[in-house]
């Protein structure tokens, strides 16, 4: 939803912040789950009891409780709508008030766990809504946003677009494959390339698995983020994670072999004429 609200920004000329909470878990309320509304966890590294069986009673959501991210969204909701807010569609996580009131003009906000994108027309009643905001949670206010979700974030307003890359991610990722240099190729896979399982070992190679699956998500996490056109490969090579063959993993780093030629290449919205 992140990319939405950029691209609703470069779409109408928003202005585009984002904010971090700060050990965003033990900030949010104690939400009554579990039987009789109580929570109870063993007794963490350091903390052994000599009796045994003894718990303890989690009176804050902590790091690593499954339910701390559910308790953490429900309490950003309640203050959302005591400010106004009502979420969007069936969005739970992006939040919008209409202009008039406090604020005067329209805010939207989306929520990735700890991570704020707030968007709004008027500088000045984005930088009131943020002083309300910091004053109910513990907040990093960053600013207008260069980089959100491992995704550099270019904002120019007076070109009216929005652009998102993963340039630094990308090279990394080649970097720790050893083809960082390669030569680059057009097309993420070669023409009429036809994946199989009648390409796969009847012995996988654990450390061909262990390279293929690596390579495989990280070319999963920029698909997700700013490159589509790397969706089609990605698909095919996903389908092979289990047994892997030398032919997979050809097509892999073939792919590795087109991010090489389009590394900087990303995301771009613009502005609505």
């Amino acid at each position: 939803m992140g990319r939405l609200l950029m691209s609703m920004a470069a779409a109408e000329n928003l202005h585009l912040h984002s904010v971090d909470l700060t050990q965003a878990f033990i900030q949010a309320d104690r939400i009554p789950e579990g039987p009789n509304g109580r929570v109870f966890i063993t007794p963490p590294p350091g903390c052994e009891e000599e009796e045994e069986g003894v718990v303890y009673e989690m009176l804050r959501p902590l790091y690593g409780v499954p339910s701390s991210a559910c308790m953490l969204h429900l309490t950003v909701a309640k203050w959302m709508k005591e400010q106004g807010f009502q979420t969007v569609g069936f969005e739970d996580s992006v939040w919008s008030r209409p202009a008039g009131g406090r604020y005067g003009s329209r805010i939207t906000v989306s929520a990735h766990i700890d991570d704020l994108l707030i968007a709004c027309a008027d500088k000045g009643a984005l930088e009131l809504f943020k002083r309300d905001l910091l004053k109910r949670f513990d907040c990093t206010d960053k600013g207008e946003v260069v980089q959100y979700l491992g995704c550099e974030v270019i904002f120019d307003r007076e070109g009216g677009t929005v652009t998102l890359h993963q340039k630094v991610y990308a090279e990394r990722v080649l970097r720790a494959y050893g083809m960082w240099g390669c030569a680059p190729v057009k097309t993420p896979l070669e023409p009429g390339t036809r994946l199989s399982k009648a390409d796969s070992p009847k012995q996988v190679d654990p450390v061909l698995q262990r390279r293929y699956q690596g390579m495989v998500g990280h070319i999963s996490f920029l698909v997700s983020c700013t490159r589509p056109d790397l969706a089609f490969a990605y698909a095919e090579l996903s389908k092979f994670v289990v047994y892997p063959g030398v032919k997979h993993m050809r097509a892999a780093e073939r792919v590795l072999q087109y991010v090489m030629g389009t590394y900087d290449k990303g995301l771009t919205y613009q502005h609505l004429d």
